[in-house]
């Protein structure tokens, strides 16, 4: 099965623009980062290939609405919101119900995003292990 590309990118553009609308209400980015997440655990097998890519997209946005981690650019958070939209999205360029195939056109968009904004990631998680640290250190979990 050959992916209509350009198509599924029209639909990615619509999804990020929904996701500058839902970005400025933190309560509607919370539900759609937990509604996305929920989506994923229970689809978990059908998304192996990118779960790990997919728990540190789901991490850094609900940091960055938390306003935990606001050390990313506002398009790097929009790209990785209208991921989520689009995946929360049933009806895409292939509906989610189809089976075997139904997270296909997902997964293209959620591996896009997650190169797009792979050195922001990078620096998230170093920003990420650092605070694991220093809680650890605070509370004597880790040696010094």
């Amino acid at each position: 099965m050959k992916l209509n590309k350009e198509k599924i990118l029209g639909f990615f553009k619509k999804s990020q623009s929904k996701a500058s609308v839902i970005l400025s209400d933190k309560t509607k980015a919370n539900n759609t980062i937990k509604d996305a997440l929920g989506k994923a655990v229970s689809n978990k097998g059908d998304l192996e290939g990118v779960w790990s890519k997919l728990v540190l997209l789901f991490a850094v946005s609900k940091d960055y609405v938390n306003g935990d981690y606001t050390e990313i650019p506002k398009r790097s958070i929009i790209a990785i919101l209208g991921g989520l939209v689009y995946f929360l999205s049933p009806i895409d360029v292939i509906p989610d119900f189809v089976p075997v195939l139904g997270f296909v056109d997902d997964i293209y968009i959620l591996n896009l995003v997650y190169r797009q904004v792979l050195k922001d990631l990078e620096k998230y998680k170093i920003w990420k292990d650092a605070q694991v640290k220093f809680i650890g250190d605070i509370d004597g979990s880790t040696a010094t």
